[in-house]
């Protein structure tokens, strides 16, 4: 492990509290001289710096070990009554050290500066008249500890509950996409084999491009969103395994802006509606035409899937609990974007449905 001897992180809390305590002892200083002004009397002006100077910046030096000792001994309901004499004895430590600091500090001061013998007074006084300060000095430190300590750990909590709220749903849209993706084999292959007796060579076919739809979901597994081209890829292979089923009963159309190749969409999140638009289209119709259509609109992606079917004829509600792939659908949505998609279905006036789907355009 590398030594540093400076921590980035403790750089700006340190200059702020140096500033805090140069304030204080700024303050106190600005006090006295005021005081003696006031009084007719003339200040010491040299002497009270040293004072508040020596007195602010002597707490520097027990502070970290004062900041260990809180944080390794936190008053709490349950060691209440052990931890509150704890320190109050630490406090009475912390002012004798304090009191010892200065006076040493200001020993020094005055010999250096040749200002004679320093006379601090009788310390059997003395230090209880400092106590008098240190005791609440103590407690304050005692409280900005605490509450800073607080905010942390409130705030690695959001962090910790943010996590684990994204994986909650990354584990739920892994779950929605297994559930979509059995269901859309076991219907390929409910397909293929009913057509196997009839037409080999278009089930075998159909076999080769879902073998080609298989590898690439796979290769793509645990991705929540692809680039609508890869998603199109994929489409392109369900085309050709439903018009190997359909023949020439079938019609697709993609019109998919340029601009939109590129913007991420959630992956297999058209093949559902396209099965619901052939299964509804072929029930009534002798040539269904499916055809989907991407557009950029401001920063939205809208992907629409319109067929020429019998249209909407039962209640909407009725509609998203009849079947997987719908609700699947906008689960998946909600999952990924909140509240910031809109998912809707409309009878086309031509005739047929068109179900629109708009989220955010993004590309990375």
């Amino acid at each position: 492990m590398k030594f540093r001897l400076f921590n980035k992180k403790y750089l700006l809390p340190g200059l702020i509290l140096l500033l805090f305590i140069t304030l204080m002892a700024g303050l106190n200083f600005t006090r006295f001289v005021t005081s003696r002004l006031a009084e007719g009397e003339p200040p010491h002006y040299k002497f009270f710096f040293v004072m508040e100077t020596t007195g602010a910046y002597t707490i520097l030096i027990i502070l970290p070990l004062a900041i260990w000792f809180i944080k390794k001994f936190p008053i709490t309901r349950r060691t209440l009554f052990v931890r509150i004499p704890l320190h109050l004895l630490a406090s009475m430590i912390f002012g004798v050290s304090h009191t010892m600091l200065m006076y040493f500090s200001r020993v020094i001061i005055f010999s250096i500066a040749g200002w004679g013998f320093y006379d601090y007074g009788k310390f059997i006084y003395k230090i209880p008249m400092e106590y008098t300060h240190q005791f609440f000095t103590y407690f304050l430190i005692y409280g900005i500890v605490m509450f800073i300590k607080y905010l942390r750990e409130s705030q690695e909590q959001k962090v910790r509950a943010s996590q684990l709220e994204q994986q909650l749903t990354k584990t739920r849209l892994q779950a929605l996409q297994m559930q979509l993706q059995p269901h859309f084999l076991f219907n390929t292959l409910n397909m293929i084999s009913s057509t196997m007796y009839d037409d080999v060579k278009s089930a075998d076919k159909m076999i080769a491009n879902l073998s080609d739809l298989l590898r690439i979901t796979l290769n793509s597994k645990g991705a929540e969103e692809h680039r609508l081209e890869k998603e199109l890829e994929i489409m392109n292979l369900y085309f050709e395994i439903m018009k190997a089923r359909f023949q020439d009963k079938l019609v697709f159309k993609i019109e998919i802006e340029e601009s939109t190749t590129e913007a991420l969409v959630p992956g297999f999140i058209l093949q559902p509606l396209v099965e619901n638009s052939i299964k509804y289209s072929m029930k009534t119709l002798k040539i269904a035409e499916i055809r989907i259509v991407s557009l950029k609109e401001s920063e939205r992606l809208k992907l629409m899937v319109e067929d020429n079917g019998p249209g909407i004829s039962e209640e909407m509600e009725n509609l998203f609990k009849n079947g997987v792939g719908l609700s699947n659908t906008v689960e998946r949505l909600e999952q990924l974007y909140g509240k910031n998609y809109q998912f809707h279905l409309q009878n086309r006036s031509e005739g047929g449905v068109s179900v629109i789907m708009e989220i955010p355009f993004k590309t990375k």
